[in-house]
């Protein structure tokens, strides 16, 4: 009972929901993961969405390589692309390329290795002296000069082992605030070294704006870094650099708190980021989804006049052989520039999937709602209703979160609240199992000091046999007494009489369970037996017909292995009544016992009194011997009317089995006749019947008792109002 207390549905909900709760305000590295692979299937089941038309992606693809030559082009070529954009009147060209090194580079392959005594500083000088020399280069980057549309890319390094840091490029974009110590800016990724553009191209681009991205530990690319600290500056994405030259006075603004990044926010616009300043990228679909153009076309002039008039341009490779391809929901081989035109398009649209921290705390109050009232509904039903339930619970929650990330763009969890919701059932089915298997273990145990073995089981696995209060239903009851107990336990020493009572009551309850009846109580010396609950039977009559003819034989049986021990003989007397009884749970809060009560309770212990008035050891109402449909023999004994009762029954002495009827069909032939005479005031008729049975069978009690009766009645007749019913005064 106490482990019932302390292990409730509702306590264990408790438990559970606080437990996942901690996890998912600590974050844990396989639920969160697991998580951030859920946002890629709310993405495809939400489906592929059409591309901002404002972004256009001009894409070194294998066309192009096919025709140009491999990748990197010779810088002429890519100034005339450059040319070919702004003559377009492209709004922004942004190259998810970083021209890092100078064209005279391949000039000095190998040269190193001819020449000893080199430095890493003079080797340095030498090549970008070489570089800037270079008139392709120069001619790039004049393009781009005159352009004053292009935002260049750039890439850090993270590797600690990358060399010392290079100077930040400049650029109006990289703001050129402190880190503080100890404040949220230290939760932004701190980069190593950078691989940045020739400086001359970087002195003429309008913005530049590095294209690292961090994937998932999965490999998966589903957020991208907005803010990246080098060299006490903050330095923002490409897709930033843009915007800012695609919406000139726009400021940028990058609030921290002690927690991290607080917002970034682009003019008007707030974007959603995580503490480390990541942005979740709410990709539109494959590769493909956003309008490519063949850089080829664009160098060949094929290309429609409006195609890129007034639009965000990005140049990357998708090539197959050079692209940088990444893995995302909808593809696999994703090409990285695309990944920038979807956060441009994010903003351009205010269409994020948002993580604000407010988050976390909706989702410990969903786990802890959602477990709650799991656990009060678990307690009305379990087992398979109780799983689909649990079910219920879990494809509401995933059908109200995919719904509001399609409505809202906010990202609950998936993880943690199901996690939450599917162990609190299993630990909550866990405990109604072992508690309906203990309580089951407890039933059993009780059941079967007044049960069958096989009762007890059947009522151990169906305790809804029991239920508190009571049910009306017709049984069969059945009480046995010693005669004259009281003096032959006066006869005997307390042992002894306590050791016999013992096997008595342990011989006549083995006969009891033999036909499948339930041990009410003993009542002293007194046993009384129940038939047809708690387990219904058909044929509860018969079997407590049997049963007490049973217990008759049994007793005969004892008596001579008692007698060699010098106990008493003992003869009992046995009383039957069938019909309807209240059969239930009765008692208090502090004790409850399994019994039946009834005025056709009290009958059966009336007529087991009956037996010392007609010299009987089993007698039985018309009501069970008509039950017992010819099971046992019966003759009628005569028509009582018992103490407590208005109403006259008639009793039947039940002498044997079915089997035994050829023994007894004179007997219950003469004695019923001469019944049916005494009844009907032919006392000399009945006397002659009677003594006959006597005769037949000298200890027949009930055949003398009734020839007394006869004799004293031609003696003494009686009034016109007999009606040949006996009143017996006493219990």
């Amino acid at each position: 009972m106490i482990g019932r207390r302390l292990f409730s549905p509702l306590r264990i909900a408790t438990l559970v929901g606080v437990l996942v709760s901690i996890l998912r305000l600590t974050g844990c590295e396989y639920p969160d993961l697991a998580d951030l692979r859920a946002m890629d299937y709310r993405l495809l089941q939400r489906g592929v969405q059409p591309g901002a038309r404002a972004v256009v992606i001009v894409a070194v693809d294998d066309r192009s390589v096919a025709t140009i030559g491999r990748w990197p082009w010779p810088r002429p070529v890519v100034a005339r692309l450059v040319d070919q954009l702004t003559a377009a009147d492209a709004a922004v060209i942004g190259f998810d390329i970083v021209q890092s090194e100078a064209t005279a580079d391949h000039a000095l392959d190998g040269l190193r290795e001819r020449v000893e005594g080199i430095d890493e500083t003079t080797w340095a000088t030498l090549r970008r002296a070489l570089g800037e020399m270079n008139s392709d280069d120069r001619i790039l980057a004049s393009a781009i000069r005159e352009s004053n549309r292009v935002a260049l890319g750039y890439f850090f390094e993270f590797d600690q082992g990358a060399g010392a840091p290079s100077p930040a490029p400049h650029s109006g974009y990289n703001l050129e605030r402190p880190s503080a110590s100890g404040r949220g800016e230290s939760r932004v990724p701190q980069a190593a070294g950078v691989r940045a553009n020739l400086p001359e191209m970087t002195a003429a681009a309008r913005e530049t704006g590095f294209f690292n991205i961090f994937p998932s530990p999965d490999g998966s690319v589903r957020s991208v870094p907005l803010v990246i600290r080098f060299n006490q500056q903050l330095a923002v994405p490409l897709a930033l650099a843009m915007l800012r030259a695609y919406q000139p006075g726009q400021q940028l603004e990058i609030e921290f708190a002690e927690f991290g990044v607080r917002a970034v926010r682009v003019g008007g616009v707030s974007v959603p980021v995580d503490e480390d300043g990541q942005m979740l990228v709410n990709y539109r679909g494959p590769k493909g989804t956003f309008e490519h153009v063949s850089a080829v076309d664009v160098l060949a002039g094929r290309v429609e006049p409006d195609t890129f008039r007034g639009k965000l341009v990005l140049v990357g490779v998708t090539a197959t052989a050079v692209a940088d391809v990444r893995v995302i929901a909808f593809d696999g081989v994703f090409p990285g520039v695309e990944t920038h035109a979807n956060v441009l398009d994010n903003i351009l649209r205010r269409d994020f999937i948002a993580r604000p921290r407010w988050v976390r705390l909706a989702e410990v109050g969903v786990i802890l709602t959602a477990v709650l009232a799991l656990a009060a509904v678990l307690r009305l039903v379990r087992g398979v209703a109780g799983a689909l339930v649990a079910a219920a619970f879990l494809g509401g929650y995933l059908v109200a979160s995919q719904w509001a990330f399609i409505s809202t763009g906010y990202l609950l969890s998936v993880v943690y609240p199901l996690l939450a919701i599917a162990v609190t059932q299993v630990a909550i089915a866990v405990q109604q199992y072992t508690t309906e298997a203990r309580e089951k273990r407890e039933i059993r145990r009780a059941f079967g000091l007044y049960l069958p073995p096989a009762l007890a089981r059947l009522v151990s696995e169906q305790p809804d046999m029991l239920k508190l209060g009571g049910d009306k239903r017709e049984l069969t009851v059945l009480f046995s007494d010693i005669r004259g107990f009281t003096a032959t336990a006066e006869r005997l020493p307390p042992e002894t009489l306590v050791e016999l009572l013992n096997v008595y009551l342990g011989e006549m309850t083995d006969v009891i369970f033999a036909r499948g009846g339930m041990l009410d109580k003993y009542i002293g010396d007194a046993v009384m037996a129940v038939w047809g609950a708690p387990v219904p039977q058909a044929d509860h009559a018969e079997r407590a017909c049997l049963a007490a003819l049973d217990m008759v034989a049994r007793l005969r049986t004892l008596q001579a292995t008692w007698l060699q021990r010098g106990w008493p003989v003992l003869a009992i007397g046995v009383g039957l009544n069938t019909g309807e009884m209240i059969v239930g749970n009765m008692g208090s809060a502090r004790r409850l016992s399994y019994t039946v009560i009834g005025d056709n309770v009290n009958l059966g212990s009336r007529l087991e009194g009956l037996n010392k008035l007609y010299g009987s050891q089993v007698i039985a109402s018309e009501a069970t011997v008509r039950a017992a449909n010819g099971a046992v023999i019966a003759r009628e004994l005569d028509l009582v009317r018992v103490l407590g009762r208005a109403s006259a029954v008639r009793i039947f002495e039940i002498l044997g089995p079915a089997n035994e009827r050829p023994h007894w069909a004179d007997v219950v032939e003469r004695f019923e006749a001469g019944v049916a005479a005494y009844r009907a005031r032919r006392w000399r008729e009945a006397v002659a019947a009677f003594t006959w049975v006597v005769e037949k069978r000298p200890g027949d009690m009930a055949a003398a008792l009734y020839v007394s009766r006869c004799q004293a009645l031609l003696h003494t007749p009686p009034g016109e109002d007999w009606d040949g019913v006996t009143d017996v005064e006493h219990k």
